[in-house]
Parts: structure tokens; C-alpha cells; sequence
């Protein structure tokens, strides 16, 4: 008996030290804001206050109304081509959601894409637009359709982009490597060290799943995924939100009748592509589009197709 808990307090301090060691050598601490800023805001960046959110949005172009949503881990930059390719035929909002990119975080802690999809219809209104077409992917894709969902006349058109929300959907395939940033972050002990211990290699390893062409993303993207993420208040407010679940209102969409976009990469690892045909089946009026040779973000691996491809559906719908 007694040897048995010289063994188990043996193993107890060896795994503390390890914790111990893995926090000193891969901590970093945020970085505050306005650092990031001097690297990702642009002349097109500016700041709104909704709901007591501090906004970085970027507005480009003239025309309709296009409202670009983000996904996890992610920013408005995901979208910087999709704006430059469509600045002379629409008006295009860009937006980092709370607890994403330079927006930081939510005053009142709450991230859910109910909460989201909320926010977002504030920020419509205090734009001043009447009517709007949205785009989002993967998370941002389910905040795109709630916003649908709750106003169906004010959006002309909706876009998703390896959206998230299927009921019960095969979430994540892991890669060969075995390795899921979500087994990280669901896990309560790593998810707590993830707050201040982000090695940057995970986020290359995350941007490869996420992308099929790994030539399609450089040195400069992943510096820019990695100081976002650590932009101050980012990592704790992911953890946070991965805590709070509503509901995806799947079954809802049955009843929706405004023209729809669905876009999706083949070879996407975090929601399969079988979920593109989910949603293609229960939306009445939409419109299916697989890119082959595409992962998790075909806005960021193939932006001049699913750009082009973006502005005829909604200049023909």
C-alpha cells in the first residue's frame, strides 16, 4: 500500500513538473491591441460600437449590401480577396466577431451565434441598410442563416461556406496525425493552459487541416492567424465560447425560402462535406456548389472562383 502511493506521488509530481515546464518554455503572454493594430488595420478599417462591442469592421466597395461573416479561430482578413474581387458591384461588410481578431472581447462574456446573430443585425441597422445578402463560413455560416432566420425580408441572398449547424453532424476528422485542436480545447485541463500556452506550431497544424493546398498558405497568413489569436482577451474568450452551446435551429431552414448559395471544399476536415448535402436538401430554394482540390475555407483557397461564382448568383437572384 504503501509503495503504491510513493508510486502515485511520483507520478503526480512528474506530471505537475511536465505542466510546469510546458507553461515556462511555450507561455505567451496577449498581445495588447493596439500592437496588432499597426500590422492588420488598414485605411478600409475603422471602429464601431454595438452594444457596447468595439466592432473593427471594413466597408469596401459600392453597390448591394454584402455582409461577410468569419469563422472559428479566424478574422475578417479571411475575406480580403472576396472584397477586393467584388468592390465594383457591391458594398462589402466585413466584421471580427467578439473574441476574434481586433474587435477583442464581449463586455458581457456572451458568444454564442444566437448572440452573434443578434449583434450583427444591430450593426446592419446602425449602417443603415434596408436589405442585405450575408456570406459566412463554417461558424460564421450559422450566424449568417440565424440572421436569416430571424429577419427572412431584409436578406436578399445567403451564401454559407462549409457552414456549421447540421444536427448532429460528424464534426471533425482527424487528420493522420491524430491531432484536433477541438480534443485541446474540450479537454478542461488543456483548454485552461491553451489561455496563455499557444505554440505556434498548433496553429500551423490547425491552418493544415483547414487547407487541402498547403502551398495556399505562407508565413505571413499564419503570423497573422497566431497574432490574432493572441490579441489580448482572444484565447480566453475562445474558451469561453466553446462552453456555450445554443441551438443550431436546424430544422428551421425547411421554411426558408430565400435564394441560397451553398459552397463547400471536398476535402474539408473539420465538417465533411457530406454536410453540404444536408444542408442543400432541407433549404427549398438553394443552389449546391462542391470545389474539389478545396478544404475548410474555399474563400481563402480558391477566393477568385467562389468570388465570381458569389457575385452571379447574387446578381441573378
Amino acid at each position: 500500500m504503501q509503495k503504491t502511493l510513493k508510486i502515485i506521488s511520483y507520478i503526480i509530481i512528474v506530471t505537475i513538473a511536465l505542466i510546469i515546464v510546458v507553461f515556462a518554455f511555450f507561455y505567451k503572454s496577449d498581445i495588447p491591441t493596439t500592437v496588432n493594430e499597426e500590422k492588420y488595420f488598414t485605411e478600409e478599417s475603422r471602429y464601431i460600437t454595438v452594444d457596447q462591442n468595439k466592432l473593427h469592421i471594413r466597408i469596401t466597395g459600392q453597390g448591394p449590401a454584402l455582409l461577410l461573416i468569419h469563422g472559428s479561430f479566424s478574422s475578417l482578413h479571411t475575406w480580403e480577396v472576396w472584397q477586393m474581387n467584388l468592390e465594383n458591384d457591391f458594398t462589402t461588410i466585413s466584421v471580427d466577431l467578439p473574441g476574434h481578431g481586433l474587435t477583442g472581447v464581449n463586455p458581457q462574456n456572451l458568444y454564442t451565434t444566437d448572440y452573434y446573430s443578434d449583434l450583427l443585425w444591430k450593426l446592419v441597422d446602425q449602417l443603415n441598410y434596408e436589405s442585405i445578402s450575408i456570406a459566412g463560413n463554417s461558424m460564421g455560416g450559422q450566424v449568417a442563416y440565424k440572421m436569416a432566420l430571424m429577419n427572412p425580408n431584409k436578406v436578399k441572398q445567403l451564401i454559407l461556406l462549409n457552414s456549421s449547424g447540421v444536427r448532429n453532424q460528424k464534426r471533425v476528422i482527424k487528420t493522420n496525425d491524430g491531432f484536433s485542436v477541438f480534443d485541446l480545447i474540450n479537454n478542461p485541463i488543456s483548454a485552461q493552459l491553451m489561455k496563455k500556452v499557444t505554440p505556434k506550431f498548433l496553429v500551423k497544424m490547425s491552418l493544415k487541416q483547414v487547407y487541402y493546398d498547403h502551398s495556399k498558405f505562407n508565413e505571413s497568413k499564419l503570423e497573422r492567424y497566431y497574432d490574432l489569436l493572441l490579441n489580448e482577451g482572444n484565447r480566453e474568450a475562445t474558451m469561453v465560447r466553446f462552453q456555450q452551446k445554443s441551438d443550431s435551429r436546424f430544422e428551421e431552414l425547411s421554411n426558408l425560402e430565400i435564394p441560397t448559395l451553398i459552397i463547400w471544399g471536398e476535402h474539408d476536415n473539420w465538417i465533411p462535406v457530406e454536410n453540404a448535402y444536408k444542408f442543400n436538401k432541407i433549404i427549398p430554394n438553394s443552389t449546391l456548389k462542391i470545389y474539389e482540390n478545396t478544404g475548410h475555407v474555399p474563400m481563402e483557397e480558391m477566393p477568385l472562383e467562389t468570388s465570381q461564382l458569389a457575385k452571379e448568383f447574387i446578381l441573378n437572384h
